[in-house]
């Protein structure tokens, strides 16, 4: 099997993997665990784990690839921060959809670096995703949920975190860029979390079920998977795998439905086939 055709059939594993992250991300928060606490348990963790593995290897590093990681793990960090904290104010449905319309946003980034228009059916495609967010997000007295807002900016920042990679990570090694990638983020996850939530990530007891959901997440939702998608971004285009990762949304959806019972209402089922089809749309089209 070719190189690409595996790493396509990787990320459909990275997309199932964080799907289920939702509801567990969920679950850590409705504990009492900090959403800055959580995101520097997750990310400094998994940076040790991967410098270790480096020192191991002997691997060589380079300044490019340093300072690629660095600044992409202020976005990734950025963007997971609003995801999170989104997620303490809405369901774990409804945060999978609206974050799983990141790649609209990804060719009006690209716009930016490339001087490349998006064409018109995506212009089509970005008004349906919009509604579809409009319709999901909307309370009855016409007022937008404060989650959803957040995590609609998260989903810019993923986005933005998209394209940095993307553009950037040709001839380096995909490994250590992650490794410094979840560095960056994890000692601004612990600043957060001095700064805002007075330092639970040093006082707090955590118990089995914490500890559980929070391996989880660090081995399987961040190790693993941002090693595969930073490796299979060398492989295929970023427009490939945002359309591979785009069933993130169903995979979210429906592990939130299953494991924390979460509603699937009128409103969020025409929202949520309004964000999928237009994005399904645009990048069928991109491709």
């Amino acid at each position: 099997m070719k190189k690409e055709n595996i790493s396509k059939v990787l990320l459909i594993l990275v997309a199932m993997i964080w799907g289920s992250g939702f509801p567990a991300t969920k679950i850590i928060l409705d504990t009492g665990v900090q959403p800055y606490e959580f995101l520097a348990i997750r990310f400094f963790i998994t940076a040790v784990v991967m410098f270790g593995i480096m020192g191991i290897k002997k691997m060589k590093i380079e300044k490019g690839e340093i300072k690629l990681g660095l600044v992409a793990g202020i976005v990734l960090f950025l963007a997971f921060a609003f995801q999170t904290v989104g997620l303490v104010y809405t369901t774990a449905s409804k945060n999978a959809f609206i974050t799983g319309a990141n790649v609209i946003f990804v060719p009006y980034i690209a716009w930016i670096f490339t001087k490349q228009r998006p064409k018109l059916l995506y212009i089509f495609s970005s008004i349906i995703c919009f509604l579809g967010i409009g319709i999901l997000s909307f309370e009855k007295d016409l007022t937008v949920n404060f989650g959803d807002f957040l995590t609609f900016i998260c989903a810019i920042g993923f986005a933005l975190q998209i394209v940095v990679i993307g553009s950037r990570i040709k001839n380096r090694n995909p490994f250590t860029i992650n490794g410094f990638q979840m560095f960056s983020a994890g000692i601004i996850g612990i600043l957060m979390n001095l700064l805002v939530e007075g330092g639970t990530i040093f006082t707090r007891s955590y118990d089995l079920k914490q500890i559980l959901a929070l391996t989880y997440i660090i081995a399987f939702n961040t190790f693993i998977c941002y090693s595969i998608q930073t490796y299979a971004q060398k492989q295929i285009n970023p427009s490939q795998v945002s359309l591979i990762l785009t069933t993130e949304i169903i995979f979210g959806a429906l592990f939130s439905i299953l494991v924390l019972g979460d509603k699937m209402t009128l409103q969020v089922l025409v929202g949520g086939i309004l964000i999928f089809g237009s994005v399904l749309l645009s990048e069928i089209k991109k491709r």
